[in-house]
């Protein structure tokens, strides 16, 4: 994760130096958009149009009631039946096709997909925003980091109560076979996923204000996974039958064992000579005898794992 998450800087990095062109791209192709849907455009031309043809149908229809026969319709109407509805297809038809221009506009430049994505490309940018690109330097992998994350490969543990990382874990394979852009916030249960423990930028990509209860898929696995590995980094995650990355709580020595073996080990470790210091020279000499012992042997504890995880 950690060659990953370098990668993505360095894209973002590519993007400050292309930052102009795509600026201005986007600017000129946002004033052909504009052109399209402004008032004298087509997609207006073609509004003002298709409201005309729709009120002529109105005018033709004004009068019956929804559940008018078929003869009553045919009478009030004297014929005019075929007409009204012709109309009205066409105004439909004028409606699509101005509608239509702005798409048109929109492909000329590559697609909508295309705009989104430099779009994306200048917010990260300006925000300083790696995490919107990680996704892309991790997508490759996906299949093979959901793989290890099954748990009949390696089983993760919290290896204290918060277990608001593996939580969001347990959320994206429950997930995993979907395709769309946006996966539901809400677990099993019904309640909403825990995002209090990613960074603001983590969450304000994986939240689309404009989606409530959702979240953008893509960036909520790679969000997920830079938790993974840095909790496993940390300690903060274990797992089960490794080593390496074993819960460091579980090597700790059990209290009795420590005053069992304390007075030998200070002994044997000539701590205890500060015993037989005179009084009069113990005060001068306490910083002397405190860094010349040997220190007791050190558990690890979480934060100090020495290998990167993933």
């Amino acid at each position: 994760m950690a060659t990953k998450i370098k990668k993505a800087k360095a894209e973002l990095e590519e993007i400050r130096l292309a930052e102009r062109e795509i600026v201005e791209s986007l600017i000129g192709n946002y004033r052909t958009v504009l052109k399209h849907i402004d008032e004298g455009g087509p997609a207006q031309e073609a509004l003002t149009k298709a409201a005309a043809m729709t009120a002529e149908v109105r005018q033709a229809l004004d009068g019956l009631d929804e559940e008018a026969s078929v003869d009553e319709v045919a009478t009030r109407l004297e014929g005019r039946v075929s007409p009204a509805v012709l109309a009205l297809v066409k105004a439909q038809v004028v409606q699509a096709g101005g509608f239509g221009a702005v798409t048109r506009a929109v492909d000329s430049f590559g697609g909508f997909a295309k705009q989104y994505e430099q779009i994306k490309k200048v917010s990260a940018h300006h925000g300083n925003f790696w995490e919107v690109l990680l996704y892309g330097q991790i997508s490759r992998d996906r299949a093979v980091m959901f793989d290890l994350a099954d748990n009949d490969k390696l089983k993760f543990t919290a290896t204290s109560e918060d277990s608001r990382v593996l939580d969001a874990l347990a959320h994206a394979q429950r997930h995993q076979a979907a395709r769309g852009e946006y996966i539901t916030a809400f677990n099993e249960e019904g309640k909403e996923v825990d995002l209090s423990f990613p960074t603001q930028n983590w969450r304000k990509a994986v939240v689309d204000k404009t989606r409530t209860g959702q979240f953008v898929r893509k960036h909520f696995e790679a969000m997920v996974f830079t938790a993974l590995a840095e909790e496993l980094r940390t300690g903060d995650v274990a797992v089960v039958g490794s080593e390496e990355y074993a819960d460091w709580s579980e090597q700790l020595l059990a209290w009795e064992v420590v005053q069992e073996t304390l007075g030998s080990y200070l002994v044997e470790s000539a701590c205890a000579r500060r015993a037989r210091v005179p009084s009069s020279t113990r005060s001068s000499s306490a910083g002397s005898w405190r860094t010349s012992c040997e220190a007791p042997p050190r558990r690890r504890t979480p934060g100090t794992r020495r290998t990167t995880a993933w």
